[in-house]
């Protein structure tokens, strides 16, 4: 197996639980490409790097092979996935298409209260990119994205929409050639902010799903060029 150093996570994205550290230290780097497919992960090993228990490691595992982004291998033990281009080109078809679907049956229910909200998170986006924070960037517009999605009240889909956005994010920071958001990171959200809050479901649909698709021209042109 690979031998790896983890050390904790930026404080910003954390909670107070030690199995939070752990979970959020080892996504970062999986998310970040510092863990690359196939590491080992030695639950012994990294308790030791995060000064934690190893059943505190476990409970972080079992977290991220939810994610899918790690996988048990019996005698083996715990390695990082390596999910297959076709597979997250599917994901980032399935998350347009959930997203369209969320925004068609929200359009027009986003209230003062939500658009601040939203509002919020664009700003942090330019905080994060300020600070070339680049895993606390792919937090905020993963929440940016859920916030919007949670709208339209499909709870039993948010699961699969976060899962197919965080394999989308994983393999741009893994195979583009430069996954730096731009200094119109936070802008950019806002502007779609603007557009839905004006409540007219075909315009709020076509912003979104413009939106999605020209990041994915930018930083992951393959998952277009085969997917379904």
């Amino acid at each position: 197996m690979t031998e790896i150093l983890i050390e904790a996570a930026p404080v910003t994205v954390l909670g107070l639980r030690k199995a939070d550290v752990a979970y959020h230290a080892m996504r970062r780097y999986i998310l970040l490409g510092r863990l690359e497919p196939g590491a080992g992960l030695l639950e012994q090993k990294i308790a030791a790097q995060l000064k934690c228990s190893q059943g505190t490691v476990r409970e972080a595992l079992m977290r991220l092979e939810q994610d899918g982004l790690v996988a048990r291998r019996g005698y083996r033990g715990t390695m990082v996935s390596q999910p297959s281009v076709v597979e997250t080109a599917e994901m980032a078809r399935i998350r347009i298409e959930i997203e369209c679907l969320g925004i068609r049956q929200s359009a027009g229910s986003f209230d003062d209260d939500v658009v601040a909200g939203l509002m919020d998170i664009a700003d942090q986006m330019d905080q994060a990119t300020q600070d070339t924070d680049y895993y606390r960037g792919s937090e905020l517009d993963r929440e940016f994205h859920m916030a919007v999605f949670r709208q339209a009240g499909f709870p039993a889909l948010e699961p699969i929409l976060n899962r197919c956005a965080l394999h989308m994010h994983r393999f741009t920071y893994m195979n583009a050639e430069e996954a730096v958001p731009d200094s119109q990171f936070g802008e950019v959200h806002r502007e779609l902010v603007r557009t839905i809050a004006r409540g007219d479901s075909g315009d709020s649909e076509t912003a979104l799903r413009g939106h999605i698709e020209r990041v994915l021209d930018r930083f992951a042109p393959l998952l277009i060029g085969i997917a379904p």
